[in-house]
């Protein structure tokens, strides 16, 4: 199978477990390598679901609305880039008008720079304009999500992949490991301590 918006590939598992000393003949023997790939795409959608974030960038604009109380500020999803256009209503009929770049600033300034993504908009000191508090008040396009995979999120994806791949057949310390058709049913007691740390921190809480 194809991984899709998987925060590893089967050859970083592979390596990420000969590292470790645990590879055994998974290293070269490939029969197994569509169940590991379900089992990556699987700890990775578990980290979206526990989190709630997606640690991937869109491939297309996507249009999302806000609300706010604060005429200067609004807080957003993740994203993984500059909007293609913040637009707002000024008069609660859901008719929006786009302000330019140079009316809000991107915060936190330096994020993209340090590889994680914009979380706020807050008006520049120059601007006229102000967020209006009506509901859907501000429109934003662009691409969300994170500009590139912290590794913090890539290690905890390989440790959840090798957890439930070593529990594949049965019983392990956490528990039973469910492999459906459909792919990985994955429960909390499964996920080993360090990823459980990095969910913790990754956790959303807009």
């Amino acid at each position: 199978m194809t991984i899709t918006s998987g925060y590893a590939t089967l050859a970083e598992y592979k390596n990420w477990i000969a590292v470790r000393g645990l590879s055994g003949s998974v290293g070269t023997d490939t029969s197994d390598d569509a169940s590991i790939e379900i089992l990556i795409e699987g700890a990775s959608r578990y980290l979206d679901r526990e989190t709630g974030r997606k640690f991937y960038a869109d491939g297309a604009d996507v249009t999302r609305y806000y609300s706010t109380d604060d005429a200067e500020c609004v807080k957003v999803d993740d994203l993984s880039a500059a909007p293609t256009s913040v637009a707002i209503d000024q008069s609660g009929t859901r008719s929006y008008s786009i302000i330019s770049a140079a009316s809000y600033d991107l915060l936190p300034f330096n994020a993209l720079a340090d590889g994680f993504p914009y979380r706020e908009l807050r008006i520049a000191p120059s601007s006229l304009y102000f967020f209006p508090a009506f509901l859907k008040g501000v429109q934003v396009i662009g691409k969300f999500g994170f500009p590139s995979v912290p590794f913090d999120i890539k290690e905890a994806c390989l440790s959840i992949t090798q957890n439930t791949y070593s529990m594949r057949s049965g019983q392990s310390s956490g528990g039973n490991i469910t492999v459906t058709a459909a792919g990985v049913v994955i429960r909390p007691q499964e996920v080993p301590a360090m990823a459980q740390r990095v969910i913790a921190h990754y956790r959303n809480v807009l």
